[in-house]
């Protein structure tokens, strides 16, 4: 319970909507999503290269 209180408390003391923390979060998922595809990319690519193509 404590430490929602503190989350809570911080949230409403940031002075961010939720959108912002929505659009935030998005960010973040759109970061992950196009790290994992470089690093899927490099992997496939390697791959290629090693068997000769």
């Amino acid at each position: 319970m404590k430490y929602i209180f503190t989350l809570i408390l911080s949230l409403t003391l940031s002075g961010c909507t939720a959108s912002d923390w929505v659009d935030a979060a998005g960010g973040i998922m759109q970061a992950t999503d196009k790290n994992e595809k470089d690093a899927r990319d490099k992997r496939i690519k390697a791959a290629n290269k090693a068997a000769g193509y």
